[in-house]
């Protein structure tokens, strides 16, 4: 790894942090949400045509943290699949009496000026870890570019500091743990000696987009008893996979299908028992669990059979007279 820093300060309070870190995370109830856990943080409409749900992270840790204070600040790079970033979460925890508030901030180059910040009160940090939640003003950014989320307070000292977790062996291959000694005016890569690799504890959170009403296209008549093809596609707007559920109008459904490629065309079988007119409706989900705003609809026609009753046949057939007058009348004479 090319331009490391093992800088005597870091060296230092890594050292001083790996028991402390340790213990608090091993010994002590992790008070932390546990729907942090959860893949999709939902915004509640009857269509979930715009939701929150987590874009990267990192969660599992060593049990050992990465210092930051005053001149020593700390940043993660990321690559985002989401178009709007809305807030981050870190595991931190405090050594010593630091009570500075920590800033927050997303920036596109580790020299470059914030594009969002959020300043939170130090006392949310506890001396052992928990999940602390960043929720800045939402922004707009460029999917697959690198990103950083930079991590600072004002105060502390050598005893008296923040951390964050982190796990080795570069356990996030979209970005790396960054530091700098003299408050963002230079920036390396950290390696810990005999921790290789280190990446921090982070969940980033962004708004993914619906798929477009599902398209159904296939016969509109048929005979019961027959089976029928179907084919159904929608696009989403970010290219995420997508998942169908389809109803058929006879009381019976598909379940979720997929998932399968945004712009997809898939093809699904059905038969219809019995004679009438149905109804076909299909919605789209992606892998986020964003649902189309409404249902894809489509109508079949099942036509009855033409069916000359046979008994009245028979009679007319033996009652060739009765037949003539019923003739007869129909034609008014």
């Amino acid at each position: 790894m090319n331009n490391k820093i093992i800088a005597i300060i870091i060296c230092i309070l890594f050292m001083g942090t790996v028991c402390s870190a340790y213990a608090k995370t091993k010994n002590n109830s992790i008070t932390k949400n546990e729907n942090i856990f959860s893949e999709f943080k939902i915004i509640e409409s009857r269509y979930l045509d715009t939701i929150e749900v987590i874009d990267q992270k990192q969660t599992t840790d060593c049990g050992y943290g990465c210092p930051f204070f005053s001149n020593l600040w700390l940043a993660q790079g990321f690559i985002p699949t989401l178009e709007t970033i809305t807030r981050v979460e870190l595991n931190l925890f405090k050594e010593g009496s630091i009570t500075s508030d920590i800033t927050l901030s997303i920036r596109s180059d580790l020299m470059g000026s914030d594009l969002t910040s959020v300043t939170i009160d130090g006392s949310q940090v506890y001396e052992y870890s928990n999940w602390i939640d960043f929720d800045f003003t939402d922004i707009d950014i460029i999917t697959g570019e690198m990103y950083y989320i930079v991590c600072r307070t004002t105060g502390g000292s050598v005893i008296n500091y923040y951390c964050c977790l982190f796990q080795v062996n570069n356990p996030y291959s979209g970005g790396e743990v960054w530091g700098s000694l003299n408050s963002g005016a230079s920036w390396e890569i950290i390696e810990y000696p005999g921790y290789p690799d280190p990446d921090g504890c982070f969940i980033t959170y962004g708004l993914d987009e619906a798929p477009n009403i599902p398209n159904i296209n296939g016969p509109a008549k048929g005979k019961p008893g027959n089976e029928y093809t179907y084919k159904i596609s929608t696009i989403d707007p970010e290219g995420h996979d997508v998942l169908y559920y389809i109803e058929w109008g006879d009381n019976t459904n598909s379940g979720w299908l997929g998932p399968y490629n945004s712009g997809e065309e898939i093809s699904i079988k059905h038969t219809w028992i019995n004679p009438g007119t149905y109804t076909i409706r299909a919605k789209a989900k992606d892998i986020y669990q964003a649902t189309s705003s409404d249902w894809g609809f489509f109508t079949v026609i099942m036509p009855k059979d033409k069916l000359i009753n046979l008994q009245l046949l028979n009679f007319f057939e033996n009652h060739l007279n009765i037949l003539k007058l019923i003739i007869l009348i129909l034609h008014g004479v």
